[in-house]
């Protein structure tokens, strides 16, 4: 029971994680969007256990309202790299001073991203809270029905 409990929080931890991050991505479809200028392009690095890693750091900055506004959000759920060439791929695609167009959240316009809406990356990892849900409730089903396993069980003769 207590495996079922640790099993259960995780799944509900990685479904609450993942579920904010998969919220802004389709709000930020139905957000207005803005002319912008990319003030920055470069990739971060670092290592971790799996390797070295890249990331696209992009900063851009906008004007709403007679208001200065600025982000480094390319789009909710950007992936680590593990080959540079990747990283670079998307960074090329903001290089520095180029004209953007930023999707805003209108109540907090602080908020925004270049690329709105859900990747692809982010279709599969909503599958992985999915699996923890499952399994737990299997677990649960087989602690609630151990009538069950003992009709799996092979014939046995009684003990004399």
């Amino acid at each position: 029971m207590v495996g079922l409990v640790g099993l259960t929080s995780i799944a509900l931890w990685l479904t609450l994680s993942l579920g904010n991050a998969f919220y802004l991505c389709l709000e930020s479809l139905s957000w207005p969007t803005v002319a912008g200028r990319v003030v920055s392009s470069g990739l971060d690095t670092g290592t971790s256990n799996v390797g070295r890693w890249w990331v696209p750091d992009v900063k851009f900055e906008y004007e709403l309202g007679g208001r200065q506004y600025s982000s480094g959000s390319i789009r909710y759920m950007m992936p680590v790299y593990y080959h540079e060439e990747d990283a670079r791929l998307v960074q090329a695609t903001y290089p520095k001073d180029v004209q953007v167009r930023a999707a805003y959240n209108p109540g907090n316009p602080a908020q925004s991203v270049l690329e709105p809406g859900v990747p692809p990356i982010m279709w599969l990892r909503a599958l992985i809270p999915v699996f923890f849900w499952i399994l737990a409730a299997y677990i649960f089903y087989e602690i609630n029905h151990p009538e069950r396993r003992m009709l799996l069980l092979p014939d046995m003769e009684p003990a004399e």
